[in-house]
């Protein structure tokens, strides 16, 4: 794991990281629309799988439920993490995603925000890895 820090930072914002990452994880995994959709800011973007900017959380969850039943998350690291400042982080990670037992391996970088003492994800791009 490499973490870049801009200037002297508090390393618990760190560890709220890998809770937020883990988090992530298990609500993907769940396929708790709602608990997913509430990990991004009100205005987030996300570029997938498919052409369209996703913008706004309503179309973020709803990306997220055009996937099929059974594809999760099997293997996702904790990311490289650069802080910004206090408030804002950048990651990046391979990730293996699955469906059923076919593994699809990505990168997915977010860029986090601090949003009233919570991190929150406002830019997210995923791409497959090939």
């Amino acid at each position: 794991m490499l973490i870049l820090l801009k200037r002297e930072q508090d390393m618990s914002d760190l560890s709220t990281l890998e809770g937020f990452h883990k988090r992530w994880v298990e609500v993907f995994n769940s396929h708790d629309l709602d608990a997913h959709a509430a990990l991004y800011t009100e205005d987030a973007m996300l570029f997938g799988a498919v052409p369209e900017l996703m913008i706004g959380r309503a179309a973020i969850r709803g990306y997220f439920a055009g996937r099929g039943p059974k594809v999760h998350v099997a293997h996702y690291p904790f990311p490289h993490i650069v802080m910004i400042n206090d408030e804002v982080a950048v990651t990046a990670a391979h990730v293996d995603f699955a469906d059923g037992d076919t593994l699809m391996p990505y990168r997915v970088t977010w860029m986090l925000v601090k949003n009233l003492g919570e991190w929150k994800i406002a830019q997210h791009h995923g791409s497959p890895r090939g």
